[in-house]
């Protein structure tokens, strides 16, 4: 019953541990162990150290984020930049297109196939043409094709005059106007009139005649940030003097000419946007200088990065005070403590912080105290302990003396009187049964006389502390006191065996005792068992078992049922247990007989292994 208490026990309890430690434990146990491996050994021991490795971490995250920030600032901020410069670019290419078809719907208007034969007719027509352009028209010619001169014109110098002398800019819009009667042609770049920048264009009258508008080149754009410039597909500048008209074709450029559409690229220390102008072959470059465009998000990163720099700084600052104020009292507490460990109590715990750590020095003040009194006690209870040690040592001796006296001078008279039984024994005959009778009944009180002193030296000599052991199985040692007794026709039965670290002889006295304790009081053909428990083994018999008023007197001195018991043998059984360290108790729980239980006597963790198919034999079977 015995042992399924315990197992069930013992189930439930590893059951619930398993439940609780198979996870709680587990996630620690991993925790420790990638701590252990990944964290070097001077970081562990070190508040400092780890102190000061957080701190990196910490400053290697604010820079990290600080740098994403910074680059993630000055992504946008130049997205925008560019952004803008391309928007400018496109408002001023549309606002190029949109002067181009202006002049060209005027040029159109001007080249009226109805006007007047007569140059009188035609000098008054292209007069009103010019006065009603509100000064947006230099001059206006007219010209004839066939023989390439001036037949009448606005300004009186270009009348009669040939092109070759006074048109080099009109030839090439006149070579481009072909036969549509509504074509409109202009120059490639403009030029200087009176001091005016102009741009010749020419509408074709009648298949012989056309009129060239010369056109004040108004696209003008004066602006500190951004400089846009008209560029011909070929490469040369609209608005710009002979001797600068050439401009760098890049890949960007004639991408742009090639597809129409706008590129933006950096070159240099600048940023330039290409446009194509709409109705021309003309590409407007905007050109802005990075450190005008990228100004903001200069100023923005800089902001990042002094931001980051002053985080780093103060957190430095911070960690210094903090290590400081933490760390250094610290390691001034454990010198103290390592004081107080080498036996040196008189250490100045003394300290003006209000702190924990204050508190915690405050604390271990009010522990050196008690540990001064706990040592003073601890000193007088050691004194006190000594005087008692030699007080029983004396005890011990006298009661050894005392037990050895008793056995000689009990013996020595009992020796006498079972001779003198012995003798009285011979001068009777088989007549006088009587008086035999009562001979036998002398002769078995000498017994119990001798087995009385047999007991109390035992008591006196084996309840001393077990100082040397030897390891042996407990089935070799329970077999052999079952042979030591008169078992009669009663059976041992082992089931289990463990090997036990005890004194051998002692031990055989107990397991005598209690095999001839169940023989007396349930019969010679009794069946004793020996088993394991969690922590120990028991001796357990298949008879009627012990009473419950009776339990808790089992193991005092003078305690029997049987009329030949001396009352000692469960006690010498009760005092070789508590020699070695172990507990004896009665099981009442078993539903059987007589269960006696011998707890604390290994580990449950050296049952295990002895119990495990692991040996050192297997081991070294294995090696080879």
């Amino acid at each position: 019953m015995t042992s399924g208490r315990d197992s069930g026990s013992n189930g439930s309890t590893s059951g619930g541990s398993s439940g609780t430690s198979g996870r709680g434990s587990d996630s620690p146990r991993l925790y420790r162990t990638v701590y252990r491996r990944v964290v070097p050994e001077f970081v562990r021991r070190h508040l400092g150290a780890k102190f000061l490795v957080a701190l990196l971490l910490v400053a290697v995250l604010i820079s990290v984020i600080g740098f994403a920030t910074y680059v993630e600032i000055q992504g946008t901020i130049q997205e925008e930049a560019t952004d803008e410069l391309e928007t400018t670019g496109q408002l001023r290419a549309q606002s190029v297109s949109q002067w181009v078809a202006g002049t060209r719907a005027q040029t159109a208007l001007v080249a009226d196939p109805q006007l007047a034969p007569n140059e009188t007719a035609l000098d008054a027509s292209l007069s009103a043409a010019k006065a009603g352009s509100e000064s947006a028209i230099i001059d206006v010619h007219y010209v004839d094709t066939d023989r390439n001169t001036v037949v009448a014109s606005t300004n009186d110098e270009y009348g009669g005059r040939g092109l070759d002398d006074v048109g080099s800019n009109w030839i090439d819009p006149l070579a481009r106007l072909g036969d549509d009667p509504d074509a409109v042609t202009f120059s490639r770049q403009s030029y200087t009139v009176g001091g005016d920048r102009a741009i010749a264009l020419v509408g074709r009258v009648t298949e012989h005649s056309a009129v060239v508008v010369v056109s004040r080149f108004v696209p003008t754009f004066d602006d500190s940030d951004i400089r846009t410039t008209l560029v011909t597909a070929e490469g040369n500048r609209v608005a710009t003097t002979d001797a600068a008209r050439e401009f760098e074709r890049t890949d960007a450029f004639t991408a742009a000419v090639q597809a129409g559409t706008s590129r933006t690229v950096e070159a240099g220390g600048e940023v330039r946007t290409y446009v194509p102008v709409e109705g021309t072959d003309w590409i407007a470059v905007s050109t802005a200088p990075k450190a005008d465009l990228y100004s903001v998000s200069a100023t923005a990163g800089r902001n990042v990065l002094l931001l980051a720099v002053t985080a780093l700084v103060s957190l430095a600052a911070v960690g210094f005070v903090l290590g400081r104020s933490t760390v250094v009292p610290l390691v001034r507490l454990r010198e103290h403590i390592q004081e107080i460990e080498s036996g040196s109590l008189d250490v100045d715990l003394e300290t003006a912080r209000e702190d924990e750590i204050g508190r915690l020095f405050t604390a271990f003040d009010n522990m050196r105290d008690a540990l001064e009194v706990q040592f003073r006690d601890a000193r007088q209870a050691r004194h006190e302990a000594e005087s008692s040690r030699q007080e029983m040592e004396r005890q011990n001796r006298r009661l050894d003396q005392f037990a050895s006296t008793l056995s000689h001078d009990l013996r020595n008279p009992l020796a006498v009187a079972r001779g003198h039984v012995e003798l009285l024994r011979t001068k009777l005959d088989d007549s006088q049964g009587e008086l035999l009778e009562h001979v036998e009944k002398i002769d078995g009180a000498h017994d119990r006389i001798d087995s009385i002193i047999d007991d109390v030296l035992t008591l006196t000599r084996k309840g001393e502390s077990v100082e040397e052991t030897e390891r042996f199985e407990l089935e070799d040692a329970a077999s052999e006191a079952w042979s030591n007794i008169d078992n009669k026709d009663a059976t041992l039965r082992v089931e289990d065996s463990i090997a036990i670290e005890g004194d051998r002889s002692r031990l055989l006295r107990a397991l005598e005792n209690l095999f001839r304790n169940s023989i007396d009081h349930v019969g010679p053909e009794v069946t004793v068992t020996v088993g394991l428990t969690e922590d120990g083994f028991y001796v357990e018999d298949d008879g009627p078992g012990i009473p419950d008023e009776e339990m808790d007197a089992i193991f005092e001195y003078g305690h029997t049922n049987s009329e030949d018991g001396t009352g000692i043998g469960l006690s010498i059984v009760r005092t070789i247990a508590e020699a070695h360290g172990w507990s004896v108790w009665v099981d009442g729980t078993s539903g059987r007989g007589a269960r006696f239980v011998f707890s604390d006597v290994f580990a449950t963790e050296e049952r295990l292994f002895e119990e495990s198919a692991f040996t050192w034999e297997h081991a070294r079977a294995d090696d080879d």
